[in-house]
């Protein structure tokens, strides 16, 4: 299988669009309180105006403006005081002009009134109330509707569902919300050097590290997964990647992508009749990683390198899972900014060269003090605490401090 290397925006572009069109997930209506980061399976429109009437923003005093006409300290108007309204009272009476309602906040207005006069400008009578200050019309007033509008759209479809999302939809009653049903992914960790976490430690063996990370991140971004591994022998992937199909949503593997006499994934992608998207990205780290869909599914065959697999599975692989479990394009993507390098990296960089870092405030930091060991493809640790991946573009010589660099944060 020969490796025509594409440029890292054809493989996003490629794996994007390959995700756009599968089956949207099944949707699945849920408790609105469990919906938090899940992603609206349609339009989630307000029911009603938000506020529902005109509600005073204050302690004060509801009011027709043309009655405080020339009010001040030296000369108050006085009103006699008429009706006493807290929140979630509904006014019985429209309000007499020259006359004044008690009003706390958030409760509605009477009607007739066309403003409020905050008590502090008042002496605060029960019976009769002095006014300190005159109001103009509308003035201290939250108007019906002002926040939300019956009928506008508080998530598009897609959208994925914040805590802000979840208080503005209970605004609206809402006690259920239909969402996509999460999509499951399943995690192949090839290597007949692995051993699962907590087995006994051989010599020439090493603990199954790129699984359990994999895992871990895309159970951060809300997706279920099934984790397996198994030895470097074809027909035992094969087997495996069946398997592994005939109940999840996706598959990702690590190891076996590259040119050794024990890579054996482009084989089985061959094997099994996928449809490849990607073949070899023109970068570092995880130059070899494949895309492809197969029986309708998104396959992603990552390299064995640690850090190589986790550039690639932020870069391409988790932008499209998400696509293809419903978010917007837009909240897929990494988000792209511009930040001063802390600290520098010296070697120059022939091709594309992506480098962990941690980006805060405008500037980003490199780990390791810029140690280029640190940067390794094997090298897993100083991957800790990073949140973005420092893009290098081809052609570059070593990068120093204070240079401004394009930054790619961690899909959230």
């Amino acid at each position: 299988m020969n490796q025509p290397f594409c440029s890292p925006v054809k493989a996003l572009r490629s794996v994007l669009d390959a995700a756009a069109l599968l089956p949207s997930p099944s949707p699945e209506t849920i408790p609105l309180e469990a919906a938090c980061g899940r992603i609206a399976a349609a339009d989630l429109c307000a029911r009603m105006d938000q506020p529902p009437f005109d509600r005073s923003p204050l302690d004060g005093y509801a009011l027709h403006s043309a009655d405080t006409a020339g009010a001040s300290r030296e000369n108050p108007v006085t009103l006699p005081v008429v009706m006493k309204l807290y929140a979630g009272d509904a006014p019985a009476a429209a309000l007499p002009a020259g006359c004044a309602a008690r009003i706390m906040t958030g409760a509605p207005l009477p009607e007739g009134a066309d403003c409020v006069l905050m008590q502090e400008l008042t002496d605060s009578g029960e019976e009769t109330v002095q006014l300190y200050a005159a109001v103009k019309p509308l003035q201290n007033v939250v108007f019906r509707g002002e926040d939300v509008a019956a009928g506008a759209v508080i998530a598009p479809a897609g959208t994925v569902l914040s805590p802000a999302h979840l208080g503005v939809l209970a605004g609206q009653g809402y006690a259920e919300v239909t969402v996509c049903r999460p999509l499951t992914v399943g995690i192949l960790s090839t290597g007949s050097e692995l051993l699962e976490p907590g087995a006994p430690w051989a010599p020439g063996k090493i603990y199954d590290a790129n699984g359990i990370q994999n895992a871990a991140r895309l159970r951060q971004l809300g997706f279920a997964v099934e984790r397996q591994q198994c030895s470097d022998d074809p027909e035992v992937i094969t087997g495996k990647m069946q398997e592994l199909l005939t109940r999840c949503d996706a598959v990702i593997t690590s190891g076996g992508v590259s040119v050794g006499q024990k890579d054996y994934l482009p084989l089985v992608l061959e094997k099994l009749g996928a449809q490849l998207l990607v073949e070899g990205v023109a970068q570092k780290p995880g130059s070899p990683m494949l895309a492809a869909t197969l029986n309708g599914k998104l396959v992603f065959c990552l390299s064995g390198n640690p850090f190589a697999a986790a550039a690639t599975l932020e870069q391409y692989a988790i932008p499209a899972l998400l696509r293809a479990a419903g978010r917007r394009e837009e909240s897929c993507l990494p988000a792209r900014t511009v930040c001063t390098l802390t600290n520098g990296f010296s070697k120059p960089s022939k091709g594309n060269r992506y480098l962990r870092a941690t980006a805060c405030g405008g500037k980003v930091t490199l780990p390791g003090a810029g140690s280029t060991e640190v940067h390794s493809s094997g090298a897993l640790s100083a991957m800790m605490g990073c949140n973005c991946l420092v893009e290098i573009p081809a052609g570059s010589g070593p990068v120093e401090p204070g240079m401004e660099v394009e930054v790619l944060c961690f899909v959230q």
